[in-house]
């Protein structure tokens, strides 16, 4: 690990349509991945209709203006592909894999299920029904309860305050104008991104693109601005599962948006703190005291604004016991820093996997749509290892005293409140609420 990782040709254009198109010419292994973003994603979700998002871009891939769902399995299957799609709170997200010989027809299975959806009222109805049960699981899966319960008590009121899934009732009562209006209101060429990875030329990809997309342009309405997150203070938050042994933990405080300059520092800090299974909080939990298998940190950025969270699991008896000793450690991190082994063995351990998470066309093309989506360099692939080599003790000290739960940490548990609000009713209010309203 001797410094920069040598990124392949990369070519930005916009055709058109608008849409901007970026190409990283990768030789070697006959396969291209294709990747489109399109802005705004599960924040654009209007109320009383959470999930939306989510359901046009399941439901949109099951049959267009020029296929049905089955001919567009069928055309993806002949291509030794299998076409995804996603939501989280920033974007909504189609891509596929295939080899090199079938990139116009990848080009053209993108173009046609982000423009030409057509929304079967039989498949939305299908699909509903499918995440309404998968919800429903939900509420059986302690660990999905408590961190939908921690999405809600960090963005209460915001947009980034619910699971791109969304909620029962909004799902039961979304209805296929929904999806049409939302469509036609957000899914626009000039605000989506298509990044293309593989042994190509960015000329006869951009040939491709605007041969392929030509019927598709449209320019959505202007995104919303989304205000910085306001984070609760120092509370608890009891998700009401009586029959629970085991209690889930989770204690987090306001983090950064993606494009911010602390985000290299805060990854070395966390992952000091949490983020490996050297840690100091694996070593005080599981390995010094053992209250529990696994604990780990982290930070979870977004456009505006971020989270930082630890999240854990205990017996109901020691949740409190749990808490306090995860609280210490992020107190004494936060007053002595990191040691300069620490600090090494971590900052090796980031490099050591930065390069692994490159290796698929996949992996790059991710990569780069996200840095497109947060408006960062491509040279920030090329530059993390230094970066991360380059962030000081005292850099994650700082990091940490900004942005860890001491003073601002709120904490969420998941199981029979009364033990746990006995246990925890000393770090703030506490706020007791049945499991089913998390759905």
């Amino acid at each position: 690990m001797n410094g920069e990782i040598v990124l392949p040709p990369i070519v930005r254009s916009r055709v058109d349509c608008g849409l901007r198109v970026v190409v990283a010419e990768r030789p070697g292994i006959p396969l291209v991945a294709a990747r489109l973003v399109l802005r705004g994603g599960s924040s654009l979700d209007p109320v009383r209709r959470h999930g939306l998002a989510h359901l046009v871009a399941a439901v949109g891939r099951r049959g267009t203006r020029r296929r049905t769902g089955a001919q567009i399995d069928e055309l993806v299957e002949s291509m030794g592909a299998e076409l995804a799609v996603g939501v989280d709170e920033d974007a909504s997200y189609l891509g596929l894999s295939t080899p090199v010989e079938h990139l116009a027809r990848a080009i053209d299975v993108l173009a046609d299920v982000a423009g030409g959806a057509s929304f079967p009222a039989v498949e939305l109805g299908r699909l509903r029904r499918r995440e309404l049960a998968s919800l429903q699981h939900d509420l059986d899966e302690p660990a999905v309860v408590a961190d939908r319960a921690l999405l809600g008590a960090a963005y209460d009121g915001h947009p980034y305050g619910h699971p791109a899934e969304g909620r029962v009732k909004d799902i039961a009562a979304i209805r296929r104008p929904d999806l049409v209006a939302f469509h036609e209101r957000h899914y626009g060429t000039s605000s989506a991104i298509l990044v293309v990875v593989g042994p190509v030329k960015a000329k006869e990809v951009e040939e491709q693109v605007q041969r392929r997309f030509a019927g598709w342009c449209r320019e959505p309405v202007e995104l919303p601005e989304i205000p910085e997150p306001t984070f609760p203070g120092r509370s608890v938050l009891i998700v009401d599962k009586p029959d629970l042994t085991q209690a889930q933990l989770r204690i987090a405080s306001p983090g950064f948006a993606r494009s911010n300059p602390e985000y290299h520092s805060g990854l070395v800090a966390s992952a000091i703190l949490g983020g490996a299974f050297t840690s100091r909080l694996v070593e005080a939990i599981r390995v010094n005291r053992g209250l529990s298998y696994g604990v780990r940190s982290r930070f979870a950025s977004s456009r505006v604004g971020g989270m930082f969270f630890i999240s854990s699991f205990t017996k109901v008896e020691t949740a409190g016991e749990l808490v306090q000793v995860a609280l210490d450690e992020t107190r004494r991190f936060c007053d002595d820093g990191p040691t300069a082994e620490e600090l090494a063995r971590t900052q090796s351990y980031l490099c050591g996997l930065h390069p692994l998470s490159l290796e698929t066309h996949d992996q790059l093309a991710e990569r780069l749509a996200d840095l497109e989506l947060h408006g960062l360099p491509h040279d920030e692939i090329a530059t993390f290892r230094p970066k991360v080599r380059a962030v000081t003790a005292e850099a994650c000290r700082e990091v940490g005293r900004r942005h860890f739960p001491l003073e601002q940490g709120f904490v969420v548990a998941v199981g029979p409140s009364r033990p746990l609000a006995r246990q925890l009713e000393h770090l703030g209010p506490v706020t007791v609420i049945p499991a089913k309203r998390i759905l």
